[in-house]
């Protein structure tokens, strides 16, 4: 992942070098960020062999590591002083949906009647459902296209 993060980097920042405007790098690496792991993810349903599987998620971490040529360098470009503030309060947030989630999806099944309510919360926090790389997927597929626009 960091050779690939660094990869990003330089590539992003020769496109910015030969005249593409910030915000189009910045769509590219994070439609790659979001649809590489996508794509490989999904691959890991049809492998046979572990070394195949490593394989996929190999690729599906390097490519997610171009997000961050994408979003967090985004952080900086907004608010250069306090780029780093900005980074822990949208962090922050990020985790805090996971958790509350997770959390809410616990308690829905242990104590609620209607379980299809747990499905929707567990939606909203993917590291719950078993089959978590079909919501991982359909989590960067759904963000690569809105990003995408």
């Amino acid at each position: 992942m960091a050779f690939s993060a660094n990869l990003g980097g330089w590539i992003a920042d020769t496109l910015v070098s030969k005249g593409l405007s910030v915000t189009t790098v910045r769509k590219i690496m994070q439609s790659i960020g979001f649809l590489g792991p996508a794509f490989f993810l999904t691959q890991l349903s049809h492998v046979d062999s572990p070394a195949m599987a490593v394989l996929c998620m190999a690729c599906s971490q390097g490519t997610d590591a171009f997000s961050q040529s994408g979003l967090y360098s985004n952080h900086q470009d907004i608010a250069p002083r306090y780029s780093g503030v900005l980074l822990g309060l949208s962090n922050t947030a990020g985790v805090l949906a996971g958790v509350l989630g997770t959390a809410a999806t616990g308690y829905i099944l242990q104590h609620g009647k209607n379980s299809s309510l747990a499905f929707i919360t567990a939606e909203l926090s993917p590291s719950f459902q078993e089959d978590k790389w079909m919501v991982k997927t359909e989590d960067f597929q759904i963000g690569g296209l809105i990003f995408k626009s």
